[in-house]
């Protein structure tokens, strides 16, 4: 078993943020936490921060997301409401029905920023639902006994790490050929639209000048994407 690394900058962070503990001290909890919950030792370091009011969600790299998928959701608080913010009705923005609680939490917190008017949230927690959700078509198509159907979404030349979500996409895209005609259309429309919604979501999450509006936001129409999705699972 390959031993697992923890990055140097969340061990930084935690000593900052935990100045009394020695370095050894951290690295146990982070252990403890990892074997606990089967994830990766940077991954932990997010679960930790869950209890303790922090995030360590922007230092983690695809393995660690990976190992976090189906456990736990990264937080967005929305600090210093008013009574009437606090009273204030979470607006349905998005839906999609299932019964996975974690999918379902997401779901709340997508609608949360979109109700306290955190566009750029919004698109960012939605294209982390769609990369989930597209991934789940992969292995509802391609069951991932097969190393070649598992090479559609994971990487095997670095140790199985999830693809970036526009290389998953293509891949998927590759295979939706030898599927009906109608199947493949569907496919290929869910691919198209949330291929777009990524290159937007992800201008904005990396340029600090560019800032998510609400009419941007409704433009993009996610909820289309996740209604065709929704057609795709109803024949499984």
């Amino acid at each position: 078993m390959v031993k697992q690394k923890l990055n140097p900058k969340i061990l930084l962070k935690l000593k900052k943020k935990f100045p009394k503990k020695t370095e050894n001290a951290l690295q146990v909890k982070l252990s403890k936490l990892s074997r606990k919950n089967k994830v990766t030792l940077n991954a932990a370091a997010e679960i930790w921060g869950k209890g303790d009011g922090f995030s360590m969600w922007g230092l983690l790299d695809e393995k660690d997301r990976e190992s976090l998928r189906d456990k736990i959701f990264q937080v967005i608080k929305i600090k210093n409401q008013s009574n009437n913010e606090r009273r204030k009705k979470i607006i349905d923005f998005v839906n999609y029905e299932t019964d996975n609680k974690f999918l379902k939490l997401h779901l709340e917190e997508i609608n949360k920023c979109y109700t306290n008017s955190c566009y750029t949230a919004s698109f960012v927690l939605i294209i982390k639902f769609l990369e989930y959700l597209i991934v789940e078509m992969i292995k509802y198509k391609f069951p991932k006994k097969s190393k070649e159907n598992r090479e559609i979404y994971l990487d095997s030349s670095n140790r199985w790490r999830l693809r970036g979500f526009s290389e998953i996409i293509e891949n998927f895209k590759k295979k939706a050929k030898g599927f009906d005609r109608e199947e493949e259309r569907l496919i290929l429309r869910i691919m198209e639209l949330s291929n777009k919604f990524k290159d937007d979501a992800d201008n904005k999450a990396h340029s600090l000048y560019h800032i998510g509006g609400k009419k941007e936001l409704e433009d993009k129409n996610p909820q289309q994407i996740l209604d065709s999705i929704k057609m795709f699972f109803k024949d499984y």
